[in-house]
């Protein structure tokens, strides 16, 4: 928990508040700041051969973390090309835009490998010569508030993602942004060792309990 503050306030002292854009850098449409805007899709279920294979097909449940390596669920190039399923690059931001979690969180992660989406979820591919895609994902940790106020104020369970694209964000210089994603990747480093040495104090009390 201290460590997942310590990237919060690293951005917020580097970036200011984003929703306020209180340092004043210039912003950009959403969807401007993207080479790519992928939907995701179910393959039909009535298919059980298009659930074996290797590719991960992330959906809201598997959305627990913001770093994916892997999914419950995995398809095939079959289930791929008989649905609107499609392969979204590594390091692009997934986002849980349908779901019963809205009410409290907004889900989102950036893959570390190629994965594909369900139809409640949406994957930004970012231009890379604009923004970063952990900056992005640091935006939107603060952005939530905003976009979840509206999720309350309606009765469905949904973004409404017209309005997403839409959203300005502030773009900082490129190399500070990049600079944000070193110490981004060194902190979760660090996250991982603590939860590795937690997961080993697990065992060894156990054996010892055993």
């Amino acid at each position: 928990e201290a460590l997942d503050q310590l990237t919060q306030s690293v951005f917020l002292e580097m970036f200011g508040d984003p929703v306020k854009n209180s340092l004043g850098f210039k912003t950009e449409p959403l969807h401007e700041l993207c080479v790519h805007i992928f939907g995701g899709g179910t393959p039909s279920k009535s298919n059980p051969e298009y659930y074996i294979g290797n590719i991960p097909w992330v959906t809201p449940k598997d959305m627990k973390d913001i770093v994916i390596n892997d999914s419950i669920d995995h398809i095939n190039e079959d289930a791929i090309a008989n649905s609107s399923a499609k392969l979204i690059p590594p390091n692009s931001l997934l986002m849980v835009i349908r779901s019963g979690i809205l009410k409290k969180k907004l889900p989102i992660a950036i893959n570390t490998r190629e994965v594909t989406v369900n139809q409640d979820m949406k994957a930004f591919v970012v231009d890379k010569n604009k923004i970063t895609v952990e900056y992005l994902l640091y935006f939107f940790e603060f952005y939530q508030k905003v976009l979840l106020n509206r999720v309350r104020s309606v009765t469905a369970d949904n973004l409404d993602f017209q309005q997403i694209k839409e959203i300005l964000v502030p773009v900082p210089p490129i190399n500070k942004q990049k600079e944000f994603s070193n110490i981004f990747y060194k902190v979760l480093a660090e996250k991982n060792k603590c939860l590795q040495q937690l997961n080993e104090l697990e065992n060894n009390f156990n054996s010892l309990m055993q």
